[in-house]
């Protein structure tokens, strides 16, 4: 087996485990749903975390070619975002939730701070990624705009920041479609 399908192998097996998460993790959500009360912001921030880890999927084959994923540091750059992604995905819906009542938006506030701050680790790392592996790209910084937005809500517990953000946030990975389908990305 060559290294680039054995990368490919492993990467699959994170990115499993991570969905596996997210989708049980929601699954006993909607279990519970009557119970809930539900929110869209952690929602949003659901759909967002899966989105990008089909993103780094999506994005694998043009790091596999770089020469750099052959040396250990490369092997490292290229492998922290991964587990970085994934540790989101793990932190982005409830492990447990009461069986007499829940708030989505209670429990997104007092995870906000650990959440946020994985998402910046993930971002700093996913950026020196992209730099490393595609020096060609001229667009390699854009994440580092959603970095700062990361930073903001880690330090904010005001409603109405985080709710703007979120929004932006969404429009950013609209953005990366975009940019994905004219070629930019």
């Amino acid at each position: 087996m060559s290294n680039e399908n054995l990368l490919i192998t492993f990467i699959a097996i994170l990115a499993g485990l991570g969905l596996t998460d997210l989708i049980h993790s929601f699954h006993r959500l909607l279990r519970k749903r009557k119970v809930i009360k539900w929110h869209w912001i952690p929602l949003v921030h659901t759909f967002m975390s899966f989105q990008a880890m089909i993103i780094i999927w999506y994005n694998i084959r043009a790091e596999l070619n770089s020469p750099l994923i052959e040396t250990s540091l490369g092997f490292f750059i290229w492998l922290v975002p991964i587990i970085m992604i994934l540790l989101v995905m793990l932190a982005v819906l409830p492990d447990r939730e009461p069986d007499d009542g829940f708030d989505m938006l209670e429990w997104y506030f007092n995870q906000s701070q650990y959440y946020f701050t994985l998402l910046v680790i993930f971002i700093c790392f996913y950026t020196l990624n992209r730099y490393v592996m595609y020096e060609h790209n001229s667009l390699w910084f854009l994440p580092i705009l959603l970095g700062v937005v990361y930073i903001i809500l880690i330090f904010s517990k005001n409603y109405w920041v985080h709710a703007i953000s979120t929004l932006i946030t969404l429009s950013f990975f609209v953005l990366n479609y975009f940019l994905q389908h004219v070629g930019y990305v």
